[in-house]
Formats: C-alpha cells, sequence, structure tokens
C-alpha cells in the first residue's frame, strides 16, 4: 500500500499493535457492557458519524499532544483485521499515523479513496483507536449504537475544544431510543441498554 504507508502489512508490527490495543481495551466484548480492561477518569459519547469529520482528525491529534503519543492507531475489531483484511487486500485491518502527520493523513487513509472497504465505510463497522501512551482510548461501534466512546486517563476538555459534540448523560438514553424509533419491539431493548450504557459510563 505504497500511497498509505500508515496500513499495517507486516505481520510483527500487526502483532505488537495488536497486543498493545488489547492491553486496554477487551476486543471480544461489545457494548453496552464495559469494554475497556481498567477505568478511565473520564468517559464521553459521541456519535458515530463524528469520526468521519475533519475535526475528529484534530481531535485524534491533540489528544497525541496531551498525552505525548508516539503513534495514534486504528484497528478494526469487525470485520476481522486478520482473516479478513489480510486475506483480501495484504494489510492488516489497522493503521498507525504519526502525530505529526495525522491531520493530513487521516481522511485520506481512513477512506482509502471512498474504497467501499475502507475504514470509514463498510470496512470499520466496530473498531477503536488508541495512543501510544495507552492513557486514553475510544471504541467505535455502528452496527447496533451508531455510537463512539472515548475513554480519558484524566479529566480534559479536548474533545469540545476540537469542535466534537459530545452526548451528555441526561441526552444519552433519547438517543439511543431514536436508533430503534422504526421497530417498535426494540423499545425495552433500547432503554436497557441506554440504562446500562449510562451506568457502565459515567459521562
Amino acid at each position: 500500500m505504497t500511497n498509505f504507508p500508515e496500513l499495517v502489512a507486516e505481520r510483527h508490527a500487526f502483532l505488537n499493535l495488536r497486543d498493545q490495543c488489547e492491553t486496554i481495551i477487551d476486543t471480544q466484548r461489545r457494548l453496552p457492557d464495559f469494554v475497556f480492561r481498567r477505568s478511565f477518569a473520564k468517559y464521553f459519547a459521541i456519535e458515530h458519524y463524528e469520526i468521519h469529520r475533519k475535526e475528529f482528525a484534530l481531535f485524534l491529534s491533540m489528544m497525541a499532544h496531551v498525552f505525548k503519543d508516539d503513534s495514534v492507531n486504528y484497528m478494526t475489531f469487525d470485520p476481522d483485521p486478520e482473516d479478513y483484511y489480510f486475506r483480501h487486500y495484504e494489510f492488516f485491518g489497522l493503521a498507525s499515523f504519526r502525530p505529526a502527520d495525522l491531520s493530513e493523513r487521516y481522511l485520506p487513509v481512513m477512506s482509502r479513496n471512498r474504497h467501499v472497504d475502507s475504514f470509514l465505510a463498510r470496512g470499520g463497522d466496530v473498531g477503536a483507536f488508541w495512543g501510544s501512551s495507552l492513557n486514553w482510548a475510544i471504541v467505535c461501534d455502528r452496527i447496533s449504537w451508531e455510537l463512539a466512546l472515548i475513554a480519558v486517563s484524566q479529566d480534559t476538555d479536548v474533545p469540545t475544544k476540537a469542535g466534537l459534540q459530545p452526548i451528555d448523560s441526561a441526552h444519552l438514553s433519547s438517543y439511543i431510543q431514536s436508533l430503534y424509533s422504526s421497530v417498535p419491539s426494540k423499545a425495552s431493548e433500547a432503554s436497557a441498554a441506554s440504562n446500562m450504557l449510562a451506568m457502565n459510563y459515567p459521562l
């Protein structure tokens, strides 16, 4: 992938970064369960579409600066980074950015020139971002929740400074239930799920 050197194609690098991710995120768990390996000082919820915006690249750059990260990484959980991505495209479902280049490179790499299996299209249904400092992480799920949950090890207002629009606890329930508004039979499930999210992630 000469146009996208951030996409990891070497197995050893992939395994090292996957292990790094696993130290802070349980990649087998899904929302609304608690998906992190430890508690964090602060959580933010944002709508999934926010990760498609240039403001999100600015947010990642700011986080890398605050926490002095050497790299900012993204890995897809579904589709599988190895069984799907490496088999079909000869790179793993993982991108590793240098903070200095992140603002410029984020959208081109994540969209791969609008490829249908890019991380911003159907190829990134469930995945996570994290910094090499391991002091913050983001779990993204557009299959069930259209939601991304940001966890940070210290109180910070970086998301709002970067132009993101966090969903506060008062609006989380109505947001989740709105996702199921066209399926009345899911109303009770949505209510229970929003309660579990609110319990696991105090916003």
